[in-house]
């Protein structure tokens, strides 16, 4: 029902709402302060002119703190000053030291004869209701123009926001069989950059996406083979009693492991590995690979020399990671047993090439989906790579650009 009141227009409203409405208040308080004052000035100034007058043209040095000033009221002179100001309540008064002004009262004197003064006192009522007058005026100004202000911040908060709701209505409506391309030229920069931080990330699980249903398939075309071996011979061991136990177990287990390598690069990639990429020391996460199967190495009783020439990469780390250590781990799992495996490194080139002795046994990456895995992420890694086997020794090397 309110859902309007959680917007983001309806907050940036509120909020400079908020903001103008306090710099309005401050204002009409300040105003109508100095007004007040003013206007305290304006009706000093006014009985200072009245003392003068009158002390000049009315009074005699006869005077004292008890003679009866009651006919200074009535004299037109002063009767016009009175009511052409804002004067309230005026008292005269003789005494022996002048007054003061109080909270209540405004007071102007001047001196006569015999020492004392005349003074002249006036209340604030006039002053307050002027004042409580104008403030109004003046708050009903300021509401008119706060309302103004709000409808003209409104009418273009919904002018400069509209691409982000269509920007909104494109992410609803988007279908995968569809191009996602945002025209933004009108927006604002801060949803231009959303709307292509939103496309580049569409586009990029969009890519993954391509590239995951491509691996499966080539996946599920490359697994049918083993899966079809497999089933043939369950099929011939229980229609033939000449087929020996022990043969058939031996087969079927080189079948399993086929099965399991092919699985094993299947699996190799995830989505998750596509990350953002980050500065790699090549040297360092070899070094760390290697520590991390110190088991494998000293059971084959391996040596693994790592070159201790380095080079920066910027890719995916997890992803990076995952490469050098399928290919390390590999290169130990069908080393011949007491071998070398060396891990050269060359700066200048920016190359990486993983070196040993294998045995009869099938190795990971020499396998069609092995191969298709090293391609495919040598796009997203860059680099270009070379699989040779020559004379008992495997080698892969990875050129990164």
């Amino acid at each position: 029902m309110f859902e309007w009141a959680s917007s983001l227009k309806f907050k940036i409203t509120f909020i400079f709402a908020m903001g103008i409405a306090i710099a309005f208040s401050i204002n009409w308080y300040i105003a109508t302060k100095t007004i007040h004052t003013q206007k305290e000035l304006d009706v000093e100034n006014v009985l200072h002119h009245l003392l003068v007058e009158s002390k000049d043209e009315y009074l005699d040095e006869s005077l004292s703190p008890s003679s009866n000033l009651s006919f200074l009221y009535s004299i037109p002179h002063i009767e016009m000053i009175l009511n052409d100001s804002e004067v309230s309540g005026l008292r005269l008064k003789i005494s022996t030291t002048p007054f003061v002004n109080t909270h209540d009262s405004i007071v102007s004197y001047v001196p006569i004869a015999n020492g004392y003064y005349l003074n002249a006192i006036s209340d604030h009522h006039k002053i307050d209701r002027s004042v409580i007058k104008y403030g109004q005026k003046l708050f009903f100004r300021y509401l008119i123009s706060l309302l103004g202000i709000l409808i003209v911040v409104v009418f273009v908060l919904h002018y400069y926001m509209k691409p982000l709701g269509d920007l909104a209505e494109k992410i609803r409506v988007w279908s995968k069989d569809e191009p996602f391309d945002i025209d933004q030229n009108e927006a604002s920069s801060e949803i231009k950059e959303v709307a292509q931080s939103f496309s580049a990330l569409v586009k990029r699980l969009e890519m993954y996406r391509q590239k995951e249903a491509q691996l499966f398939k080539e996946a599920a075309h490359e697994l049918k083979t083993p899966l079809a071996l497999m089933r043939s011979r369950l099929d011939v061991y229980e229609q033939s009693d000449r087929y020996e136990k022990s043969k058939f177990i031996a087969e079927f287990s080189r079948d399993v492991e086929r099965l399991t390598t092919e699985l094993k690069s299947v699996l190799f990639l995830e989505s998750s590995d596509f990350e953002e990429e980050t500065n790699i020391d090549v040297h360092k996460m070899l070094k760390e690979i290697k520590e991390k199967m110190e088991i494998l190495v000293h059971r084959k009783e391996l040596i693994i020399d790592i070159s201790e020439s380095t080079f920066i990469v910027s890719a995916s780390k997890k992803l990076i990671y995952k490469v050098f250590g399928a290919l390390i781990e590999n290169a130990m799992t069908y080393a011949v047993e007491r071998s070398h495996i060396r891990i050269g490194i060359d700066s200048d080139l920016r190359s990486v090439q993983i070196t040993n002795r294998v045995g009869n046994d099938k190795y990971l990456f020499s396998s069609k989906i092995g191969s298709k895995i090293l391609d495919r992420l040598s796009k997203e890694i860059g680099y270009d790579y070379v699989i040779e086997e020559q004379q008992g020794t495997y080698s892969i090397e990875l050129t990164f650009q």
